[in-house]
């Protein structure tokens, strides 16, 4: 690997690192109030990063051949409809759950928060939870496919091949991993951090996550369009 390749591969993992099972969710479980439990996070990054890693060794000795062909589809007139159809479709899930939280308002918990204590009740669960993140995502995780192209292209061979691709999923949990540091190395001030953000969501309401899945509608559209 030369030293373009190893800066790209780089760059690539920490774009990983920003999407829904590396980190959004993550800091979701991390955000939940009261006493912490880091077990429950490790468990979550160490089954997503090693799900990638292995969906990674797979399509680098398997299937190679077929990145080229679906990073093309990806960027075919085609698949920019299905783009601009699925941002419609969130924005309208969005409006709909607006509507409904005005007229099914109600006290106690709420879903997001009952669907977090429901994860993080066992490693089982925890799991569960890191699998289905990778199975929602995995139709768009095209920088890592540019990844495992990149490595194939200009690595070495296969044994080396797999480290480079461990490394790249040591890199995408990175920052997951430094949140769940920060969040048991110190717990005051993170808790403080975290419940600030916590009142401002519950202050909007259930309809703060209806807000959200319109502008990422919206902004999956225009991501389209341009």
């Amino acid at each position: 690997m030369s030293f373009a390749s190893i800066v790209a591969l780089i760059g690539l993992a920490f774009l990983d690192a920003s999407t829904l099972s590396t980190l959004l969710i993550p800091l979701w479980l991390i955000s939940k109030p009261g006493p912490f439990q880091p077990r429950r996070l490790v468990t979550y990054l160490v089954v997503t990063a090693g799900t990638y890693l292995v969906l990674g060794i797979v399509v680098l000795t398997v299937a190679s051949h077929l990145i080229d062909t679906y990073l093309d589809t990806l960027q075919g007139p085609l698949a920019d409809r299905i783009f601009i159809g699925l941002g419609v479709l969130v924005i309208i899930m969005g409006i709909i759950g607006i509507f409904r939280s005005r007229r099914e308002a109600k006290p106690g918990p709420s879903v997001i928060t009952r669907l977090r204590d429901k994860a993080l009740a066992s490693n089982t669960s925890t799991a569960t939870l890191a699998v289905a993140a990778i199975a929602v995502e995995a139709a768009t995780m095209w920088p890592y496919l540019v990844a495992i192209s990149l490595i194939a292209t200009n690595g070495s061979g296969l044994p080396l091949d797999i480290f480079w691709l461990a490394f790249y999923n040591v890199l995408m949990i990175l920052p997951a991993i430094i949140l769940t540091w920060a969040r048991t190395k110190y717990p005051t001030q993170t808790d403080l951090l975290l419940s600030k953000t916590q009142e401002t969501m519950s202050a909007a309401g259930s309809t703060f996550t209806s807000w959200l899945a319109i502008v990422i509608g919206a902004g999956i559209i225009v991501a389209q369009l341009l």
